[in-house]
């Protein structure tokens, strides 16, 4: 059984009706087959450090202090 995973990037228009029109490969056979689909909504690019939000994120007890502190006597050594 053939089975194809097809990522396309799409717009949402403002009344969130879509209409799909795929071209299948001819290694689909015609028949029944089942259509999954999910729908992940993408962020804008914003100009801004993608890691942004992560900064800062590390709460571990090796990581306890003043993080310029560690970095200089990391430096040091």
């Amino acid at each position: 059984m053939a089975t194809i995973n097809i990522k396309k990037t799409i717009e949402i228009p403002d009344d969130r009706r879509l209409k799909l029109d795929l071209e299948l490969p001819d290694s689909l056979p015609p028949g029944k087959a089942e259509l999954s689909l999910t729908v992940t909504p993408l962020r804008e690019n914003s100009g801004r450090d993608p890691f942004e939000g992560f900064y800062g994120c590390i709460k571990s007890g090796a990581y306890a202090g003043d993080p310029v502190e560690i970095q200089r006597k990391l430096r040091d050594e």
